[in-house]
């Protein structure tokens, strides 16, 4: 999905860079209220926090992965702190550890780091709120005072740190460090700046968020949580094309809810909707980890299954059996089930068309089997 063509991408764009204009504004007003007058320095360091902040807000529009901004972010930090020498920015992974996302200074045995955020300087300088930037000028004193803490950079010493929580929605996600060697380098100016880049590093997260939610709008059907029909013969075609697939075992396999169609008409189309994802969350259970699933129509699926033909069929009859076992569920009176029909690649010759047709002639067949019976 190019960015270019995707208007809501383009209307995150334009919302952050509005918000970047915002931030500078307000860097702007707080140190005109906090001082009468600015000395030379102090204008060329709002200058330069005034040109970073442009760069970032060009690197965010043209990156194609937010991975490569932190690096760049965290590099302008320490050219605006030119007292620090390391730095390094913190994310909170799934299990709740920070990871380092972005470093400068330290070996690149720091990627291997993972911290507990009560582990953190910031947490014992702020008692554990986590709640403001904060300069740390003795570390060794902080340390001393409430305990041992092991640093987690056995080959550099510590002695100065200026910390930024990073924060979206109120929620701690990470949080920003720029560090010296040296006792008391670090000053008031410093936590503007850091301040102020915390802001850009929050929005970066929460455009990647954003970013992320939209492209598994653009790739996912909303009601199975499945792939939607584009992205599943997309990916469908790469397993075509890998050389090393095990054709005979692998299947092209068609599923068509039984009867959908009327009961939408009867109960209406959220009636079918709970039909559809309660199937999909069966579906994906007996999926193996390897195997591709998607939504091809509004009651038919595609899946790709690895596996001998006896495997397929006791899968899928599991499968059936779970999803009749629902009735109650829905509706006294209405039973969901499926047909389905399957395609090895081997007789398909290696063409997602040629296999759908197979399936497809397949599956009828086997719902017109199905009705005779009175299955």
């Amino acid at each position: 999905m190019q960015a270019g063509k995707n208007p809501a991408g383009k209307v995150e764009m334009d919302r952050y860079i509005f918000i970047t204009i915002i931030v500078i504004l307000a860097i702007l007003l707080i140190h005109s209220h906090r001082k009468n007058s600015i000395d030379k320095n102090e204008k060329n360091r709002l200058i330069n926090i005034r040109d970073a902040s442009l760069k970032i807000a060009g690197k965010v529009v043209n990156a194609q992965n937010s991975a490569d901004i932190y690096p760049y972010i965290l590099e302008t930090c320490l050219k605006l702190i030119p007292k620090a020498k390391f730095g390094s920015i913190l994310l909170l992974n799934s299990d709740g550890l920070l990871a380092p996302k972005a470093s400068i200074g330290f070996s690149p045995e720091i990627s291997k780091l993972r911290l507990k955020p009560e582990e953190l300087f910031l947490y014992l300088a702020t008692k554990g709120k986590m709640d403001q930037t904060v300069i740390m000028n003795r570390i060794e004193e902080l340390v001393k005072k409430e305990a041992s803490l092991a640093s987690g950079y056995p080959d550099i010493v510590i002695r100065s740190e200026v910390a930024s929580p990073l924060h979206i929605n109120g929620e701690l996600v990470g949080v920003l460090c720029v560090d010296g060697d040296q006792n008391d380098i670090f000053v008031e100016q410093d936590i503007y700046t850091l301040e102020y880049m915390s802001i850009q590093i929050s929005i970066v997260i929460n455009h990647q968020k954003l970013y992320n939610e939209l492209l598994s709008l653009t790739q996912y059907d909303r009601i199975s949580q499945m792939l939607n029909r584009e992205n599943f013969v997309r990916e469908a075609e790469k397993l075509l094309s890998d050389p090393s697939k095990d054709a005979p075992n692998l299947h092209f396999v068609l599923i068509d809810l039984d009867d959908l169609k009327s009961a939408n008409d009867k109960y209406g189309h959220q009636f079918g909707d709970e039909i559809v994802a309660g199937f999909s969350e069966i579906l994906r259970r007996h999926l193996g980890r390897n195997d591709l699933c998607g939504r091809y129509g509004g009651d038919e699926f595609a899946a790709i299954i690895q596996g001998d033909t006896l495997y397929l069929n006791h899968m899928l009859e599991e499968a059936r059996a779970e999803l009749m076992e629902l009735k109650g569920k829905f509706t006294s009176d209405f039973i969901p089930s499926f047909s389905y029909g399957n395609a090895t690649f081997v007789e398909g010759s290696c063409n997602i068309e040629s296999l759908y047709t197979l399936a497809d002639s397949r599956m009828t067949q086997m719902k017109k089997n199905r009705k005779a019976a009175k299955i």
